[in-house]
């Protein structure tokens, strides 16, 4: 782990710019609302309430990782453990410490994805249109649906860190699988992966497919293409600054929860590592790459001497020709005499 507390600065700025940006925009179509009584709280706004369940759910995720993120994590060590068990070792990688603001704004990628991915499920999107009353300011209407998505992916948010925090925790702990010696003999390339990554590409994939799909659906085809109208150039530009805004929104909330990792890494990482050394792990050091010769298009896979060289058709033919040359050369030179026998005649 990088020990610079400067790394926190662009993640930080980056909750402060967008996530204010995105309460905001809540507070902006929740304000119109009139006063109700909520938890025996009379003439209270519903902006408010909003705004204080935000301000209250970054505790609660807070909570959420230190009470489940490792037990989770535990759980799919051990899937991975039994699905792997066949081909694969486990071991533990002593992999770098260094994990800059850029990588920690780069994590919440995944998980903002899936949740905007799920904010199209019709009972939560009828459940906040009953009960918050979203009434957008006169002349910004395209408000209405932007907030009405928001609100369901920060619903989401949680289930979708319930997912995606175990990954963390196994990726910074280094729990790496690979093939074992005997499956190398196989024609199989040599294949290592952490078992946090190989999890999250699972969730991660499906969320790169999942969140064009609906975002396409929810904003451009059933307000417009389904009902046979085509959307005006303002319109269309709202609907687009949305499908891209939704998930940097989301990416803010997630931010402090990324932060609070890098925070518990000592403990964290102690209790990953122990697990993973009762399921037979033992610490590996990192894989080191090294080049080796220029591989060209032709290439074909040879051996020689027990070691994997690259050889192509072009080198192939030079490398006869050396070889006659070589066989040539040594029948023409004559053998010299030994007169030394003669001599001592």
């Amino acid at each position: 782990m990088s020990a610079s507390k400067t790394r926190y600065i662009t993640p930080a700025m980056f909750f402060i710019i967008i996530g204010g940006t995105a309460a905001f925009i809540i507070y902006l179509v929740t304000s119109q609302a009139p006063p109700t009584t909520i938890m025996n709280i009379p003439d209270i706004r519903i902006s408010t309430v909003i705004l204080m369940v935000l301000a209250a759910s970054i505790p609660i995720l807070f909570l959420e990782y230190y009470l489940l993120a490792v037990p989770i994590a535990f759980i799919f060590l051990f899937g991975n453990r039994i699905l792997k068990a066949a081909s694969y070792e486990m071991n533990i990688m002593n992999i770098g410490r260094k994990f800059s603001g850029r990588h920690m704004i780069r994590r919440t990628a995944a998980p903002a994805l899936f949740a905007v991915a799920w904010s199209d499920i019709p009972f939560v999107r009828d459940f906040i249109e009953t009960w918050v009353f979203i009434i957008p300011p006169e002349g910004y209407s395209f408000l209405h649906e932007a907030s009405l998505s928001l609100m369901s992916a920060l619903i989401f948010m949680p289930v979708a860190l319930l997912i995606f925090m175990p990954t963390w925790v196994l990726n910074d702990s280094g729990i790496v699988t690979h093939l074992k010696e005997g499956k190398l003999d196989i024609r199989q390339c040599p294949d290592t992966q952490g078992v946090g990554r190989w999890l999250s590409g699972i969730f991660g994939g499906y969320a790169l497919i999942a969140f064009p799909m609906t975002m396409f659906t929810t904003h451009l085809y059933n307000p417009y293409f389904a009902v046979g109208a085509w959307p005006s150039e303002i319109e269309l530009l709202n609907s687009l600054l949305l499908i891209a805004g939704l998930p940097l929104f989301v990416m803010a909330f997630i931010l402090p929860v990324v932060g609070f990792n890098e925070r518990s890494q000592t403990r964290v990482r102690k209790n990953i590592a122990g697990f993973a050394s009762k399921l037979g792990a033992t610490i590996v050091r990192k894989e080191r790459i090294e080049k080796a010769q220029r591989i060209v298009r032709e290439g074909i896979l040879t051996e020689a001497a027990g070691k994997e060289i690259v050889s192509t058709a072009k080198s192939m033919s030079t490398q006869k020709q050396n070889d006659r040359k070589v066989v040539s050369s040594r029948k023409s030179t004559p053998k010299k005499k030994d007169n030394s026998k003669k001599k001592k005649k």
